[in-house]
């Protein structure tokens, strides 16, 4: 059984009770939620995820629960989707931990190099390890809001132009576009340069010669055209992932009947499954196609990745003495989400 069939069920909300055999079955309230993302238009998460997210949960619902959606920014931006989220500009918002590092510490686990290499994998582990404990707690909860999905993007790999890069040595020197935060670090360890960038300015930074190139998932080197000032692709860094996920403010999650909320979690467990398979499949043809473009893809045997796991450790060391400093459970938190890890790979 492959890891996306066997994602893990959400817990079901309480069972609708009946007085009677004669009484009449409750009508619900009708319930409009105001959803809002930053993503682009046709961005594949919003066709193969949320969209499919908000129709499904209507359908189960009879058309009891509804939507306004509001993407590619139209009422705010990335960064303004928390603070939209918690004073109810909107119900659900994007909200992803790498841009809220300060108020989602423990979330940040996800970022650490080379815990997982397929979405399938690390999308169902993480709901699993943000759905209960520490996480939920202290990076959702205590801010108000709850995750109600979010899928993982494909891992962030080497993207370069004029640069051979036969060996991990060749990254040495290369001055490299990234986020912030544990992807910078992994890449100093590796004793590149980090720039840290926006990802559209990516492009332009590739063909002027600002960067040498970029640590990127692979599934977005065609949205963003990179295949046309890229010459050299390294797969099986893994040095990063990106969780997308939406969340719900607390507020509104408790105001839902519990049939409305178990049909948006089951809503949640399919937009997931679909979301994180286009990934998967994505990831996988993208690798011929950048071949068959004319870019030198080289791919990193188990020696080169144990190498990469070795060199990156500090990373580790350093994260977790940032939640300890910080009075948090980063070590259970890490355990947590390994073995769920581990529960979807050997599935």
């Amino acid at each position: 059984m492959t890891a996306i069939k066997a994602f893990s069920r959400f817990t079901a909300g309480a069972a609708l009770v009946i007085a009677g055999a004669m009484a009449p079955q409750a009508v619900l309230a009708e319930v409009t939620l105001k959803v809002a993302d930053s993503f682009p238009p046709g961005h594949y998460i919003v066709e193969n995820g949320t969209k499919y997210w908000m129709e499904r949960a209507t359908e189960l619902t009879n058309g009891e629960v509804k939507f306004q959606y509001f993407g590619a920014g139209q009422l705010g931006s990335l960064r303004d989707m928390f603070s939209m989220v918690q004073s109810g500009v909107v119900d659900v918002g994007y909200v992803p931990p790498a841009y809220n590092g300060g108020t989602m510490p423990l979330a940040g686990v996800h970022t650490l190099p080379g815990l997982f290499s397929q979405s399938s994998v690390g999308t169902p582990a993480f709901f699993d390890t943000v759905s209960s404990g520490p996480i939920l707690e202290s990076d959702f909860l205590a801010n108000g809001m709850r995750p109600v999905w979010g899928v993982m993007t494909s891992t962030y790999n080497l993207f370069s132009r004029g640069k051979d890069v036969e060996t991990l040595d060749d990254i040495a020197g290369l001055k490299l576009k990234i986020i912030a935060g544990n992807m910078s670090e992994s890449v100093k360890t590796l004793k590149g340069a980090p720039v840290d960038i926006p990802s559209a300015e990516t492009y332009q930074a590739i063909r002027t010669g600002t960067v040498d190139g970029a640590i990127f998932p692979t599934t977005s080197i065609y949205s963003y055209k990179l295949e046309e000032v890229i010459d050299t692709a390294v797969l099986g860094l893994d040095l990063f992932v990106y969780w997308a996920p939406y969340v719900i403010r607390e507020e509104v999650w408790q105001s839902l009947s519990p049939e409305h909320q178990e049909a948006l979690q089951q809503a949640a467990q399919e937009a997931m499954q679909r979301a994180a398979e286009v990934t998967d499949t994505s990831a996988a043809e993208l690798e011929g196609k950048m071949r068959e473009s004319g870019i030198k893809v080289i791919v990193l045997d188990e020696a080169q990745r144990a190498q990469v796991a070795s060199t990156t450790a500090p990373v580790y060391d350093a994260w977790l003495a940032d939640m300890e400093e910080r009075g948090l459970p980063g070590n259970e938190v890490l355990e947590d989400f390994r073995e769920n890890i581990k529960k979807y790979q050997s599935q």
